[in-house]
């Protein structure tokens, strides 16, 4: 099984009042069919109502529905074969003053091969990346950094979470 992440920063972005970074996420899967998706977020200062401060949260859960993030996705479901999808990430800090976010991501796929045992080991990609913006006492934006943290691969009965998340 192949899967890969390639990852590009469009750079800073304003939109509405709010900032951030517009970037984009592919996912390369080797094989589609019974691939599994998990987007966890941790951040400081939430941009979703139902999303708590400072805890790995399952991005599905909270909006799955609502989240454009999980609608290509979802749209591959049956495909079998090689996919590769493109998540967009638009900014959503408000311009505010003194405002600051830390803001990370933890993002697994795990492969599609639907005749191994649930226990059998299997392949599996992640990847994280942490977002920091800061706003002056005017509201204005001065600090705004993108960086990935890790990209890893590897084969277990149980696929890896952020830092201890229980498993999904």
């Amino acid at each position: 099984m192949s899967m890969q992440f390639k990852f590009e920063d469009y750079g800073p972005h304003r939109e509405d009042g709010r900032f951030g970074h517009h970037f984009s996420l592919r996912i390369v899967v080797g094989e589609r069919r019974g691939a599994r998706l998990a987007w966890f977020e941790r951040c400081d200062r939430p941009y979703d109502p139902d999303m708590p401060m400072d805890t790995w949260v399952d991005m599905h859960q909270l909006i799955g529905a609502r989240s454009p993030l999980y609608a290509q996705w979802l749209e591959t479901t049956v495909d079998s074969g090689r996919v590769e999808i493109d998540f967009d990430h638009a900014p959503t800090m408000r311009e505010e003053p003194y405002a600051q976010r830390n803001l990370e991501w933890c993002v697994v796929v795990v492969d599609g091969d639907e005749d191994q045992a649930e226990d059998d080991p299997r392949e599996w990609a992640m990847w994280r990346g942490m977002q920091h913006l800061v706003c002056d006492g005017e509201g204005r934006a001065i600090e705004q950094t993108l960086r990935p943290i890790a990209s890893l691969h590897g084969s277990s009965a149980q696929p890896p979470s952020p830092d201890e998340f229980p498993h999904y």
